[in-house]
């Protein structure tokens, strides 16, 4: 019974270091990102491993291709060409219920006989 209790004890304490360590460590990624003279602005996955993001450089703005191993510069984009795009609002009307869904699976299922 006393080595369930030391195991767990110890488990606990393994866990609680490595919640310290990896806070520790994602302070000190996150400030190696800051940069005076240049940000993302915004990115968006394009594919596994591939983005496409917005990049300024002091007052330019730049269109970033990154894929694993490269960079390239795709464009540059002035700044009255940014627009912030919001994204569709989706009501509640627009998605199926779960009793609709549930019959669909059910008449999938009776095919497969």
């Amino acid at each position: 019974m006393l080595r369930v209790i030391v195991t767990f004890l110890v488990a606990a304490c393994i866990i609680y270091l490595s919640y310290l360590a990896s806070k520790y460590i994602g302070k000190g990624a996150n400030m190696n990102q800051r940069s005076r003279y240049m940000r993302v602005i915004d990115q968006i996955a394009v594919g596994q491993d591939r983005c496409i993001a917005i990049v300024q450089i002091g007052m330019k703005y730049f269109l970033v291709g990154i894929a694993s191993g490269q960079v390239n510069i795709l464009s540059e984009i002035q700044d009255e060409d940014l627009v912030q795009i919001n994204a569709p609002d989706r009501t509640f009307n627009e998605f199926s219920s779960f009793k609709d869904t549930l019959e669909k699976w059910k008449t999938i299922g009776k095919r497969g006989k």
